[in-house]
């Protein structure tokens, strides 16, 4: 079996949607009855095992852009259209013939859109919707984005055939939203990576250590850091909290800068200025795995994911978590998180300060996420994928 993949969502930097088409690909390398995979990146192609070279590498940083040794000329050009009223719209369409082209050469295979809008391709293609996010929550999201999935989002969803979602909560607001068929949406959970594992003190201690942090001594959210993520309650929260717990338990934050977040910053800053609140910025995924695992608490309280995977990921490294309630994140979990009824800083507040309290009771929330966690896998994930594709062929 041949796999087409659009690749663009492993541009630097790497997020969630990045790191469910990271993972599909690693996966689809080892077996899956997929004898080969080429992936277009938005400008030029690679085999599968050459970008998934080149995204390990993106992601250890052990280049700053390694996308750059293939397409740094174009991507300045790129970057230049974008910013010239009407350009950007020919732009597109010029990518979309260069794929074009190239796909269709590839016979018998199974074209995958990880990120929403499927390219134009003559055979059969799978299109995975994330959330929708910029319809339930478009004051979240940039202008340009909401514009652009407006026009092109349903367009895709009528040719595709067939729609992923990564929980069913997302499977029955595209259903109702779009009045697909239910028996062409299919929910497909993602998975965890075995980084993402328990740790002891000494096996976290050279990392903490170099951040000046202490093995199951802090509170840590993992997050691009935009209005979504409901960072500033969580901040609003955190100065509730007794001084003597926010200063034994300071508040680490890590994650890439998102959009509309300037009063969060500035939030941060303030915060950070008293000493009890950390923002590392964007971590590589060795240095962030040992942060989950040495976590007193993960506290992930967005109002709304498609899936939610740093609480799949916290759970998975024996951390408890607390999230929202009625979300993706409090369907996978079943019952194995902390939940928040409400968006109020007093009840996160409320629930951070049970958790810090009682090293027991952590223990207890720790034990849940873990039985649970071990019930997903990228594996899985790639497994139940790769059934999707033999049905179309």
């Amino acid at each position: 079996m041949k796999l087409i993949l659009n690749a663009k969502a492993l541009r630097p930097p790497i997020t969630g949607v990045g790191n469910y088409t990271y993972h599909l690909l690693e996966q689809f390398l080892q077996g899956h009855d997929i004898d080969e995979v080429r992936c277009f990146s938005g400008s030029h192609w690679l085999t599968g095992a050459e970008q998934q070279a080149l995204t390990a590498a993106i992601r250890s940083r052990r280049e700053k852009d390694a996308s750059s040794r293939f397409d740094g000329a174009f991507s300045r050009l790129r970057d230049t259209v974008s910013k010239v009223p009407g350009a950007q719209t020919l732009f597109t369409s010029m990518m979309d013939r260069r794929f074009e082209r190239s796909a269709n050469a590839v016979p018998g295979a199974v074209y995958h859109e990880t990120n929403y809008v499927l390219r134009p391709y003559d055979g059969p293609c799978v299109t995975t919707v994330h959330d929708l996010s910029h319809i339930r929550y478009p004051h979240y999201h940039a202008d340009h984005l909401i514009e652009w999935l407006d026009r092109h989002l349903e367009k895709s969803l009528r040719r595709a055939d067939c729609v992923l979602t990564v929980s069913n909560l997302v499977r029955a607001e595209v259903i109702e939203h779009f009045n697909l068929a239910e028996e062409k949406v299919r929910t497909v959970y993602e998975g965890v990576e075995e980084c993402y594992r328990p740790r002891s003190e000494a096996e976290t201690a050279g990392v903490l250590a170099s951040l000046g942090l202490q093995h199951k001594q802090y509170v840590l959210l993992s997050a691009t850091l935009e209005p979504r993520k409901g960072i500033d309650v969580l901040l609003d929260a955190w100065s509730l909290l007794p001084e003597a717990l926010r200063h034994a338990f300071p508040l680490v934050l890590t994650g890439s800068s998102g959009w509309r977040n300037e009063a969060l910053l500035k939030k941060v800053s303030s915060l950070a200025a008293k000493g009890t609140v950390r923002h590392l910025g964007y971590v590589p995924v060795d240095v962030l795995a040992v942060l989950f695992s040495g976590a007193a608490v993960f506290c992930y309280p967005s109002v709304y994911e498609g899936f939610g995977l740093p609480v799949l990921d916290a759970m998975s490294s024996g951390t408890p978590v607390i999230c929202r309630a009625g979300t993706s994140m409090d369907e996978f979990s079943q019952g194995a998180c902390v939940l928040c009824d409400t968006g109020e800083p007093e009840e996160l507040a409320a629930r951070l300060e049970t958790l810090l309290s009682s090293e027991s009771t952590r223990n207890d929330w720790a034990g849940k996420g873990l039985r649970q966690a071990a019930e997903f896998s990228w594996q899985r994930c790639a497994a139940e994928t790769a059934a999707v594709y033999r049905r179309l062929l």
